[in-house]
């Protein structure tokens, strides 16, 4: 792959993180890779099935999310990296820019709950047993960046996002283009809601 300029989204469930890729996606002209836009698709023709179903589909979409980010370095890639997947992620995001989201926990578990309401697809596992609804709030408390790439970007949810100041922290990674480590300074960006901009060498972890 040449000098990464994948976008990678990360965060637990219900951080935000689908609109996030959307809204960069959108305003970079970039591609949106969506790990959920895959897997509901491969449900829409090989049937949904139980959990254990939701578990296989999913992995199989992360993989093709893989595949296509290696295929088409120049796209911004969303999903819920976990398990086996994380490591995998870990591994194939390398030198990628990535944005972290997370927002309180309780609302976390609050958008969830909404989810239900809303025209989400079977497959989800959420919709399947709603004991994956009482773990959002841990997973908002205890999930943590992939940390894989130049550029580590953390956006808090829980207010209204300061797109502006993401935007801008997005180019200047990506025009710096670095895929080796640098020691150089933490930036931060904005007050409320608050962005850190932390590059290689400085991230910490």
């Amino acid at each position: 792959m040449t000098a990464k300029r994948t976008i990678v989204v990360s965060g637990a469930p219900a951080t935000g993180k689908s609109t996030v890729a959307a809204v960069v996606a959108d305003k970079l002209g970039l591609p949106l890779l969506n790990l959920d836009t895959v897997k509901e698709t491969l449900a829409d023709v090989l049937g949904v099935g139980d959990e254990a179903s939701s578990y296989a589909l999913g992995d199989a979409a992360a993989e093709v999310v893989f595949r296509l980010s290696a295929a088409f370095p120049c796209a911004v890639v969303e999903g819920w990296w976990r398990g086996e997947r994380r490591t995998q992620a870990e591994q194939r995001f390398a030198g990628c820019v990535e944005i972290f989201c997370h927002c309180e926990p309780t609302l976390a578990e609050h958008r969830m709950r909404m989810r239900q309401r809303a025209d989400r697809h079977p497959i989800h596992r959420d919709m399947m047993n709603p004991e994956v609804i009482e773990q959002a709030a841990h997973l908002a408390r205890t999930v943590v960046p992939l940390r894989v790439g130049a550029a580590l970007i953390e956006v808090d949810t829980t207010s209204a996002v300061a797109w502006d100041a993401l935007l801008g922290a997005v180019r200047d990674a990506l025009d710096r283009g670095i895929v080796s480590s640098a020691a150089l300074a933490e930036r931060k960006l904005g007050a409320a809601p608050s962005w850190a901009l932390f590059e290689r060498g400085n991230a910490g972890g």
